[in-house]
């Protein structure tokens, strides 16, 4: 006979109600389309940011976890935050605005299109075979 106290009832969801009633819920994020390579580097910059800063709560939260592993687990994680800070230094606007004027200049348009061949100074060519008759 069941009680008051029995755990056989059906309890109610943890996660919003909301999100339940919708089936899956989509956590990815979405980037806006970019139009130039600067709206690119900058949508990229802004996310790596917004990872570096998860990764970075994810170590605080880590670091006083009761778990044996939870403190490697928090170095990891601010490693992994120190990284995509520097990925995303190197992608700061004024430390690639020579560079994207260079490339400019150079004749690339700057806009996912390669320059002339017979313009870029590095090039891989493929040895010719000389056939000898």
């Amino acid at each position: 006979m069941a009680t008051k106290d029995d755990t056989s009832k059906r309890r109610g969801s943890r996660c919003n109600q909301s999100q339940a009633a919708d089936g899956a819920t989509n956590i990815m994020p979405t980037m806006p389309e970019a139009k130039t390579l600067e709206e690119a580097i900058a949508n990229v910059r802004t996310l790596m940011m917004q990872v570096r800063g998860m990764l970075y709560c994810l170590s605080e939260v880590l670091q006083y976890a009761d778990d044996e592993d939870s403190v490697l687990h928090a170095e990891v994680a601010r490693a992994g935050a120190g990284w995509m800070s520097l990925a995303a230094a190197e992608l700061d606007p004024v430390k690639l605005k020579p560079l994207i004027d260079a490339l400019k200049r150079r004749g690339g348009s700057g806009q996912g299109g390669a320059a002339p061949a017979q313009r870029l100074p590095y090039q891989v060519r493929e040895p010719r075979a000389v056939y000898l008759v």
